[in-house]
């Protein structure tokens, strides 16, 4: 690999209560505990509704009440990866606790569940079950006080029913996905939802039972406060990132797509953009990937601009826009005129593969932050996974492969090493999980679980008034 160069990024920060640091979510959060909610309590308490059958209503309950006590690993060690669940209530270290009252619990009747298997077509079907599922959502949310989240415990019967004993977990027909029209459900009735199914309750998930403790705890805590568990350090202020992708729309036309954009502050916060139909599409003949319009692409980003200003009051010093596609010439200058009284702008393309791999002199994979660098520096190869110093381990399986990160040739004000560093930073706000880090940034890792609940023909139908751009209501 003549003429490559080889760097390495330290990891970012993440801010907990009281602005602490620390590296790690799971460590912060058990040192110092979540950021406080913004009416600045030391103590959280969820109010939790539940819906689902007998079965599950009460499987569910039982993994709660396993939270507040807390969850142990199973065998001796006790590696980060390892560590054990430390339990809720006052004295928690999460500083939170869960409140379940009995008129927040929404029963399906095993009746209405029977009366299913009647029913021969599969799209009425799912509707019949979606239509019990939104009967037990409103009559929960019409309580006062109403719950902060929804948990949905998806009947064991149910999904056996959907899936005829096949593997899968998905239930989708050709024009809906169930789950997300229960998000869409949650959205209307103005109340996140978590869905949970019978085999993570059964224990025979992927993931152990703290994991599942873990990964849900971080996810409730964020869609009850409508805040973040923990903020980022590292990136600069006044910026505007926008992840920007696009879907395909269920029940139309199958040649009618749409554009969304995640846009995410300094701070971490960050809400959801519906882009138009794409009116003038252009799908590139070697890889399939859309691409927009001048126009469409100007429309999309003023709009961006135009949220983020209500938001902060002021128009950002920068733009960045991040893409999983390359910018065409029509794209770039749509993007460029929508955007040109902002004094800085990235444009960046962000894949996920690449068939280059770095191998240390060491029993142990390439560094998390690494970064190489080819001769001409048109791209560059950064793992956000990989071993990680901070807690001693690659907890992965397989050999790690970085992202490519790939900044526009005209429109690049920034140096790389900032870049990818932005993007390790972004590589940590999943909070629908407390890993330390996923492989994507967010700004383009969440567009899948975002596009299909926006694909939904219920979604298109949705007014602009009506339309929730937390992406809370999305996890």
């Amino acid at each position: 690999m003549s003429g490559f160069r080889v760097d390495y990024l330290s990891e970012p920060e993440l801010v907990f209560a009281g602005g602490n640091t620390a590296k790690d979510p799971r460590s912060g959060l058990l040192k110092y505990g979540p950021c406080p909610p913004r009416d600045g309590s030391n103590h959280e308490v969820v109010r939790v509704g539940l819906i689902g059958d007998s079965w599950s209503i009460s499987a569910m309950r039982d993994l709660l009440e396993d939270m507040r006590y807390g969850i142990l690993p199973e065998g001796d060690e006790r590696q980060r990866w390892n560590q054990p669940f430390p339990g809720l209530g006052s004295n928690s270290e999460l500083k939170m606790s869960f409140d379940q009252r009995p008129m927040w619990r929404g029963e399906i009747e095993r009746d209405d569940i029977d009366s299913l298997s009647d029913v021969r077509d599969d799209a009425e079907r799912v509707e019949m079950a979606l239509d019990y599922i939104k009967y037990q959502i409103e009559g929960v949310c019409s309580t006062t006080p109403s719950p902060d989240v929804i948990i949905v415990s998806i009947p064991e019967t149910l999904v056996e029913l959907f899936t005829e004993g096949k593997k899968a977990d998905t239930i989708r027909t050709a024009d809906t996905d169930f789950r997300s029209r229960i998000k869409l459900l949650g959205m209307l009735n103005q109340t996140p939802t978590q869905l949970i199914g019978p085999k993570t309750l059964r224990g025979e998930d992927v993931q152990p039972r703290r994991e599942v403790a873990w990964n849900l705890v971080v996810g409730l805590l964020y869609k009850a406060r409508r805040g973040r568990p923990w903020k980022l350090t590292e990136l600069k202020s006044n910026t505007c990132y926008a992840g920007i992708s696009f879907y395909d729309e269920r029940g139309t036309d199958p040649d009618t797509r749409a554009s969304i954009a995640q846009v995410f502050m300094e701070t971490g916060e960050n809400f959801v953009i519906r882009g138009d139909p794409v009116t003038d599409i252009a799908t590139d003949a070697d890889t399939g990937r859309t691409h927009l319009s001048a126009g469409d692409a100007e429309r999309l980003i003023q709009t961006i601009l135009e949220r983020y200003g209500d938001r902060r009051q002021d128009r950002p010093d920068r733009l960045v826009i991040h893409k999983s596609s390359n910018f065409w010439d029509q794209e770039t200058e749509g993007f460029k005129s929508g955007s040109e009284d902002v004094r800085q702008r990235d444009f960046i393309t962000i894949r996920e593969h690449h068939p280059i791999r770095l191998f240390s002199n060491t029993q142990y994979p390439p560094l998390r932050g690494t970064v190489a660098l080819p001769p001409g520096r048109e791209e560059y190869y950064l793992y956000t996974k990989g071993f990680i110093p901070e807690i001693s381990a690659y907890a992965e399986s397989g050999t790690p492969n970085p992202i490519v990160v790939r900044p526009h040739e005209d429109v690049n004000a920034t140096s790389y090493r900032e870049i990818c560093e932005e993007i390790l930073s972004f590589s940590k706000l999943d909070w629908n999980s407390s890993d330390f880090c996923k492989k994507l940034p967010v700004t383009v890792g969440i567009a899948d679980a975002v596009s299909d609940i926006l694909a939904e023909p219920m979604a298109q139908n949705l007014p602009d008034g009506a339309f929730p751009y937390h992406y809370y209501y999305y996890m």
